[in-house]
């Protein structure tokens, strides 16, 4: 006679069953499916606990939800590391110009990041292949490394392994957003990337980059100025986009002066002369003056006056007439003007 069994009876002979070793038994009429499970799960289960289970699963596939999408928000990004500064090279296709590292710019931002205990935003590298130690070189942030530098702070760093056009796009993208790279700085690194053949001419840099083409020749036009021109300048930093074509322009039409107009602005700017930028740019492009006839003198008995041709003017300078006199000059030269 067959005995009937409680669900809790039958969920304690179920695990027993489940955790004893298995030993496969040949029937000549029927095969058993082999099902991997849990023999707890199914031993609750058949207890009537299933429901308790399901609670559990939920909240695994939940939690499971949960850590996949805070994967998601995370994908791509990489981890910061505080590295020593003197570690980290500049990169070869640097844009700064030594003056971005000098007024109160980037005083303003040494002393931002000395108040943080550090630079708040980090700056990129890229690992060094072969040496050792490790060093780095930078992506972007030049000005935030040598901060750190010059303050003895840790600089904090993502790190990345990427070839050199990937390096330049990056950094090209991360300093466009900011406003305090200069048109000249801009156009150096355009240049050297040209010039190094990182891309094949300009075309593709600015559809590489994602930027009108006509910038990058203004600013790669700009770099291209001769020395003594761009030293004219108090800054080259000052050189504005609109400059360069002009400048290139007269340098097109009269190279010579020109250039004889920005070696006058360099010696006496090391006479300690203070000459603006909008100045010198405006001094560069003068035509230059006409020859102009020494001042006469002109003497009429115990008279003399002195006669002077400037810009198709004439001026007299007499001394010594009385009021009739005066008078009489006036009416000769307005009945000679009026002829």
């Amino acid at each position: 006679m067959a005995v009937k069994l409680s669900p809790r009876e039958k969920a304690a002979l179920a695990t027993q069953a489940m955790n004893k070793p298995f030993v496969p038994v040949s029937s000549p009429s029927t095969e058993v499916p082999v099902r991997h499970a849990n023999s707890v799960q199914i031993g609750l289960s058949m207890a009537g606990q299933g429901g308790k289970v399901k609670e559990l699963e939920k909240e695994l596939q939940d939690a499971n939800s949960a850590l996949k999408s805070l994967n998601a928000q995370w994908q791509g990004v990489l981890p910061s590391k505080l590295l020593n500064p003197q570690v980290i090279k500049p990169s070869r296709w640097a844009n700064r110009d030594a003056q971005s590292f000098d007024g109160p710019e980037f005083s303003a931002l040494k002393a931002e990041i000395a108040s943080a205990g550090g630079n708040v935003q980090p700056i990129k590298v890229r690992p060094i292949p072969g040496s050792d130690p490790q060093e780095f070189e930078v992506v972007f942030g030049h000005r935030r490394h040598r901060a750190c530098l010059e303050l003895g702070l840790d600089v904090l760093a993502v790190i990345e392994s990427i070839d050199d056009k990937a390096l330049f796009k990056e950094m090209d993208r991360e300093n466009r957003l900011r406003e305090d790279l200069r048109p000249y700085e801009q156009g150096v690194m355009y240049k050297r990337a040209i010039d190094e053949k990182l891309f094949s001419n300009v075309n593709q840099m600015a559809t590489d980059l994602g930027v009108d083409v006509s910038n990058v020749r203004k600013a790669i036009a700009m770099a291209e100025l001769p020395t003594e021109v761009l030293d004219a300048f108090e800054s080259r930093l000052d050189i504005q986009f609109a400059w360069a074509k002009k400048l290139r322009d007269a340098l097109s039409a009269d190279a010579d002066a020109v250039l004889k107009r920005a070696r006058l602005l360099l010696r006496e700017r090391a006479a300690l002369a203070k000459i603006s930028s909008v100045d010198a740019f405006a001094r560069l492009l003068a035509t230059p003056p006409s020859k102009e006839a020494a001042p006469r003198l002109i003497k009429v008995g115990d008279k003399s006056f002195t006669v002077a041709e400037k810009g198709g003017r004439v001026a007299m300078q007499i001394q010594g007439l009385d009021k009739d006199r005066l008078a009489k000059l006036e009416r000769f030269l307005k009945e000679l003007l009026s002829a």
